[in-house]
């Protein structure tokens, strides 16, 4: 496994034995720890995740990785909002749906995105996309929003009070 966060890259050993690539350890840990996002490439498969002190931010950091693999996001300025609403059954599948209208969006309307701002209510998530039209001259990335599916979605609270919602990309 191999994992790449923003931030300064530096090397580390993961739990699995193997390495990856990860930004400065916070001070903080446990529930006070910053929220953050992180690519993982597990053999040909690559994931997304985000770790967060709330569920609400996992799923923000989420969806800031899935950008990251399609343009840098601090080279998107914040010129447009753009509103997403979902409703699922489970945390699991509202992280798909959230990171699927992402996507679509990114796609459909040619955008990209900077941060989020996610509110839950239940199971069923308001957010905000803040990010502007693609500049070819700014926003480059690993793929393109066009064709990617997403598998294996899993959003989980850990016992330190931090929470992560990841999700395999495939395209």
């Amino acid at each position: 496994m191999s994992l790449d966060t923003q931030g300064s890259p530096g090397l580390a050993r993961d739990s699995e034995g193997g390495t990856m690539d990860a930004g400065p350890v916070p001070a903080a840990t446990g529930a006070n720890t910053p929220p953050r996002w992180e690519h993982l490439t597990r053999g040909t498969a690559r994931a997304v995740r985000g770790v967060g002190r709330s569920e609400e931010e996992a799923l923000e950091q989420a969806a800031v990785a899935l950008c990251a693999l399609v343009a840098d996001p601090t080279q998107v300025e914040v010129r447009e909002e753009v509103s997403v609403e979902c409703d699922a059954k489970d945390l699991d599948s509202l992280l798909a749906d959230w990171l699927g209208a992402i996507l679509h969006n990114m796609s459909a309307r040619r955008l990209r995105f900077r941060c989020f701002a996610v509110r839950l209510d239940g199971r069923r998530l308001f957010g905000h996309a803040f990010g502007e039209h693609v500049d070819p001259a700014r926003h480059h990335g690993v793929m393109e929003p066009r064709g990617v599916s997403l598998t294996k979605p899993v959003v989980r609270g850990t016992a330190d009070g931090r929470w992560t919602a990841e999700c395999e990309v495939h395209g």
